[in-house]
C-alpha cells in the first residue's frame, strides 16, 4: 500500500517533468529549423530591421572579358570635316572626285584641288578656309591623281598655311605644314598646328598639269 501510495503521489512530478522535457526538445527542434532554413519566429525583427542597410554604389557594366571602361576625358578634342567648313577663297579652285575614283571607300568625302597649268602665273592653286581660332590641328592624306599613264609617276608639293588677323590689324601667314614628293602610289600624310588661326590656306604644286590633288580624311580638331 505504501509503495502504490509513493507512485500516486509521485505521478505528478513525472508528468510535469515530462512536459517540461516535451517542450525542451519542441525549443530544441524550432530552433534549429529556424538556423537550418532561416525561418523566424519573430525574436530579434526589431534588431534587424533597425540595422542601417547599405545600397550597392552604381557603376558601369563591362562585358564579360571587355576590360575597364573607357571613358573620354572632359574637354577632348572633337574631329570636324573640313569639307564643312566655310570658302574663303578659291572656290573655284575645287572640282569633282574624279569618276575613276568615284566610289572607293578611301575617297569617301574627299577635296579635291585642281592642278595648275603651270604655264605663266598658274604655278599654284589654293583654297582658303575660314577657321576663327577655333580649331587646333590639321590632318588629312594627300593623294595625287593623274589620269595619263605617263605621268602616273608625278608628284606634288603641298603647303597648309595659316592666317592670322593681329589686333593692330596686320595680318601674319605662317606655313604650319607641308608634304613634300606625295605620289599616287605613295600617298602622304599632312599634319599642321592651326591654333589661333583665323584662316586656312591649302597650297599646292603639281608636277604635271593635267591631274588633281585629293585631300583624304581632312579634318580639323576643335579644342
Amino acid at each position: 500500500m505504501e509503495d502504490s501510495g509513493q507512485r500516486r503521489a509521485a505521478s505528478p512530478f513525472v508528468r510535469v517533468t515530462l512536459i517540461f522535457t516535451a517542450l525542451g526538445v519542441l525549443f530544441t527542434a524550432l530552433t534549429l529549423a529556424r538556423d537550418v532554413s532561416g525561418w523566424d519566429l519573430g525574436w530579434g525583427k526589431a534588431d534587424r530591421s533597425a540595422a542601417p542597410t547599405r545600397t550597392p554604389e552604381a557603376g558601369p557594366v563591362n562585358p564579360p572579358g571587355s576590360g575597364p571602361a573607357k571613358v573620354a576625358p572632359a574637354g577632348s578634342p572633337t574631329a570636324v570635316r573640313l569639307d564643312t567648313l566655310p570658302v574663303e577663297a578659291g572656290a573655284a579652285n575645287l572640282v569633282k572626285l574624279p569618276r575613276q575614283l568615284v566610289g572607293r571607300p578611301e575617297y569617301d568625302r574627299s577635296i579635291v584641288i585642281n592642278c595648275p597649268r603651270n604655264t605663266g602665273s598658274d604655278k599654284q592653286r589654293e583654297v582658303t578656309y575660314r577657321l576663327q581660332r577655333r580649331f587646333l590641328d590639321l590632318t588629312a592624306t594627300v593623294r595625287p591623281y593623274f589620269p595619263s599613264p605617263d605621268d602616273r609617276d608625278g608628284a606634288v608639293l603641298v603647303y597648309a598655311q595659316v592666317t592670322i588677323h593681329e589686333k593692330d590689324d596686320t595680318v601674319t601667314r605662317v606655313v604650319r605644314g607641308q608634304q613634300f614628293e606625295a605620289r599616287m602610289d605613295a600617298p602622304r600624310d599632312l599634319v599642321a598646328d592651326v591654333e589661333g588661326a583665323d584662316e586656312l590656306v591649302l597650297r599646292i604644286q603639281c608636277e604635271f598639269p593635267d591631274g588633281a590633288v585629293v585631300f583624304t580624311g581632312a579634318s580639323v580638331t576643335a579644342g
